[in-house]
């Protein structure tokens, strides 16, 4: 399991999302947590961040998820990633799978389901 101490960046355009994801990840213990609005900004924070995991919507404005962990991908092909989405486009996450994921997600993720699905997660690393 990735260490309590681990930058973990949440990604999505949503705000309530991001809330959601951080509420769960400190509920499992995780405090150091950065936040990107859409995929532009998760490019650029994770430049900046260097965080040990990666939590990221796909369908966001301006850059997507997939176009994001393509070039995070170009320069990082080790931080494990793992997309969410509200979508079961099987090209799409197929595209994410050839680019290096981690695993997906499908939203939403409630307070009942999201802990232990993000856990989960946590755990392949």
């Amino acid at each position: 399991m990735l260490a309590k101490t681990a930058k973990i960046m949440v990604v999505d355009d949503m705000k309530m999302m991001r809330t959601s994801l951080r509420t769960f990840l400190h509920s499992l213990g995780y405090e150091k947590i950065v936040e990107a609005v859409d995929g532009q900004d998760a490019i650029e924070k994770h430049a900046m961040e260097e965080p040990k995991f990666i939590f990221m919507d796909i369908v966001m404005p301006n850059v997507t998820g997939n176009e994001a962990l393509r070039h995070i991908r170009s320069n990082d092909k080790t931080t494990p990633i793992v997309m969410l989405t509200s979508v079961s486009d099987e090209a799409l996450i197929k595209e994410c799978e050839s680019l290096g994921i981690t695993g997906y997600l499908l939203k939403p993720l409630t307070r009942d389901t999201g802990p232990q699905a993000l856990a989960g997660m946590l755990e392949k690393v």
